[in-house]
């Protein structure tokens, strides 16, 4: 986020400066932050070798940059053996990256950064874009304009199926991407991972599973989800953002797990509906 509005701010003359820095600024200077702000800072940390665990703060401006940055997560992943788990990882990102180049209308594209986590027998992947393009509300209000002043309403239309994009014949490259944040939700409910979305005065939480009776059921409408959590704020973000964490060690507790979520799209008016991971 920072990265992205940073880059806003530099895109309208306004100079940048970093101050008061605490204990994290060497982490933010491991991630390329300072480097993506423009200002020099060197904390003398030690450099990690990136296909290990993360991807640092990542400017996407093009198809070409997305598929370059899905490379290089995939890369870090080291799921060569796991094509299950590999795949849902590519698809989110494609997914993320496609929505902000085609519908954000950000002149500097999208930052994105994604971490590797391996602890307790658990292997989480961490991801995260931002942008400062329209926003949501302001892009699905063309064709929706009973939703314009109501940015709630907005982000929760985007999450459910056939809003913002249609089914893919076929899964997992960044091709056919185009199922909407709703099957991004998906992967990160059905693997008991986290999703965050956020958009001008909005935004939405899918809290991690606490069991597995927790990661078995999905809402079409997030709103209908208790593990769900909205929040309404004074001042807007002007873009988007969006988080998800799947735990990839979980994908492989269901049988077909991506053709499943596909055949079960369900229809926008069974809103209050649940849907069961089996």
């Amino acid at each position: 986020m920072i990265a992205a509005w940073g880059a806003w701010c530099r895109g309208k003359g306004y100079p940048l400066r970093a101050e008061n820095l605490g204990k994290h600024a060497a982490y933010a200077a491991r991630m390329k932050l300072f480097q993506q702000l423009g200002i020099d800072f060197d904390p003398e940390v030690k450099e990690y070798e990136e296909s290990g665990r993360f991807l640092p703060v990542t400017q996407v401006r093009t198809q070409q940059d997305s598929t370059v940055a899905i490379a290089n997560i995939s890369a870090m992943l080291h799921l060569q053996d796991d094509p299950d788990s590999l795949a849902a990882v590519q698809f989110c990102i494609s997914e993320l990256l496609r929505n902000v180049l085609e519908h954000a209308n950000s002149p500097d594209g999208a930052f994105v950064a994604a971490h590797r986590f391996a602890e307790k027998g658990m292997h989480r992947v961490t991801i995260a874009v931002a942008d400062c393009g329209q926003g949501i509300p302001s892009h699905l209000a063309r064709a929706h304009p009973e939703i314009e002043g109501n940015d709630s309403i907005a982000i929760g239309l985007a999450m459910q199926p056939g809003v913002t994009g249609a089914l893919p014949t076929a899964y997992g490259t960044p091709d056919n991407a185009g199922a909407g944040l709703y099957i991004t939700r998906s992967i990160a409910k059905g693997t008991g991972g986290y999703f965050l979305l956020y958009s001008g005065h909005a935004a939405y939480r899918l809290r991690r599973a606490l069991s597995l009776e927790d990661t078995i059921h999905l809402f079409p409408d997030p709103y209908d989800d208790p593990r769900g959590d909205l929040w309404s704020f004074d001042t807007p973000w002007l873009g988007t953002v969006v988080s998800v964490e799947i735990r990839t060690e979980t994908i492989a507790h269901y049988e077909n797990f991506f053709q499943w979520i596909f055949k079960q799209m369900p229809s926008r008016k069974s809103g209050a509906r649940k849907i069961k991971f089996t």
